[in-house]
């Protein structure tokens, strides 16, 4: 039965959940097909998200550095 959704599973299914597959098993076996796709598609999109969210943090940090040495960089000595 699914751990999300309750459904039943079908044989085959149920099957491949109990399979052994050595570095290719099913890392959501307690979930029926289409909950494990909806569950793999939320995983990946949480994975892009959190690679947008960094890059979105480093080109502000370069930004907040540029802006904070142009502040530097820029003013005139008085002699």
């Amino acid at each position: 039965m699914c751990g999300d959704c309750g459904q039943k599973f079908t044989d085959d299914r149920w099957k491949a959940s109990t399979a052994v597959e050595w570095d290719h098993g099913d890392n959501h076996p307690h979930l029926c097909d289409d909950c494990k796709y909806r569950t793999l598609e939320r995983e990946q999109q949480a994975r892009v998200d959190e690679r947008e969210r960094q890059e979105q943090e480093r080109q502000e940090q370069e930004a907040a550095q540029a802006s904070k040495a142009g502040g530097w960089l820029g003013r005139r000595r008085r002699s």
